[in-house]
């Protein structure tokens, strides 16, 4: 069995680059979680969105592989969305996100012929949204998802940043928005004091902690969301706000429950449930130092590094959990030599025995927030990795 300190799934697949989005020199490129799906006809499925900056024209790319992901090719279909994630629906597939930029709406688009072609896409929610492909729960016909919501002024992740839970009748075509309903929107609570230091704000102007990147899961029957939260702008590191929902039929009751220390919590983690052991798995960026003063004055001069000590990248953990609120750690899907590498906003798909994982990548990227790369990767026997935290009674 692999150990911890080793690196589950270092060698990896190319399935995309970004040099198939075409950009002007200057541009930023960053792409925002890929999400991963096995279509009917067996093929694996990558869909891609791309954001290109300063105009933050967005672009949407499928990669399919038919050979259990040892090689991609790109697909000619495009939409446009910012970000958002795959849902497969019998024969169906559904692209559900927020595009072409980050002040539209919820909206989606439908394949019938495993993603060779899509419709154009329907507004389901008006107002700015965003979600970075985090874990979905469809329970007793019912889909619960979640997303980012911009604050009263108009802006993602600042000062009364805001969440929203949605759901659908999963029996319906997903594109007709009567099929969906949504949660009243809810705002940060508010971090304790006991979590802060203080040491990203300035004289009379306190940073904005926020939450963002959702993801649903069930636990014992009961729905919760769980979200990345930016404390101290990540000074403050490993801390999810959980909030708990509950649907009558009709109406969604959404509202926060508690602060829990949860790893890698101060970037984007994405969760899958393991039907056959019952088990959670889930993907998380582990910093190692996330308050060496030090270390972030010599990083706030590095532009390779782009961010604090806290929003160090180049580590992909993998974790399971019996209740998807204590973590426990089994391995690292790959380690990364160098501050400007990365391997984040991850996704996830089980496949038999093995774990299947897509990865926004830097590996000769400017720094370790913009991509180059899109990566697959293969974690093989994964369950084998839990044996020894089972309980014997």
């Amino acid at each position: 069995m692999e150990t911890p300190s080793q690196q589950l799934a270092k060698h990896y697949v190319v399935v995309a680059e970004s040099s198939s989005v075409c950009v002007d020199p200057g541009d930023r490129l960053v792409s925002d979680a890929p999400s991963l799906e096995r279509t009917a006809d067996g093929t694996l499925l990558c869909a891609v969105p791309w954001l290109v900056r300063p105009d933050n024209r967005a672009v949407l790319q499928f990669h399919h592989s038919d050979d259990s992901g040892r090689s991609w090719n790109r697909l000619p279909a495009e939409s446009a969305f910012h970000c958002g994630r795959l849902i497969p629906q019998g024969d169906t597939l559904y692209f559900l996100g927020a595009g072409p930029t980050r002040g539209d709406g919820v909206q989606i688009i439908r394949s019938d012929d495993m993603g060779r072609s899509w419709s154009d896409p329907v507004e389901l929610f008006e107002g700015g949204h965003y979600n970075a492909g985090g874990a979905y729960v469809v329970r007793d016909g019912t889909l619960y998802w979640c997303f980012g919501a911009v604050n009263d002024e108009g802006a993602f992740n600042g000062k009364g940043s805001r969440t929203v839970a949605i759901a659908a009748d999963f029996s319906r075509d997903l594109t007709d928005p009567d099929a969906w309903r949504r949660s009243e929107y809810l705002r940060y609570p508010g971090t304790p004091d006991s979590l802060r230091r203080g040491l990203n704000d300035r004289p009379g102007e306190p940073y904005h902690d926020h939450w963002l990147e959702g993801n649903v899961v069930q636990v014992q029957g009961r729905l919760r969301v769980c979200w990345r939260t930016r404390i101290d702008g990540y000074a403050t590191a490993g801390i999810s706000a959980i909030c708990d929902l509950e649907d009558d039929g009709e109406r969604l009751s959404y509202r926060f429950a508690q602060f829990h220390p949860w790893p890698g919590a101060q970037n984007q983690f994405n969760i899958v449930r393991d039907e056959r052991e019952g088990l959670f798995w889930m993907t998380a960026n582990l910093p190692t130092r996330s308050q060496d003063t030090r270390l972030a004055e010599r990083l706030a001069t590095d532009d390779s590094f782009s961010g604090t000590p806290g929003n160090e990248r180049r580590i992909l953990a993998l974790l399971c959990s019996f209740d998807a609120l204590n973590w426990l750690p089994v391995g690292y899907v790959i380690v990364w030599p160098l501050l400007r590498q990365a391997s984040n906003y991850a996704g996830l798909m089980i496949d038999g025995d093995d774990l299947l994982v897509v990865s926004r990548t830097a590996r000769d990227a400017p720094n370790q927030h913009d991509n180059d790369l899109v990566t697959f990767h293969r974690v093989e026997q994964f369950r084998a990795l839990a044996e020894l935290l089972k309980p014997t009674q």
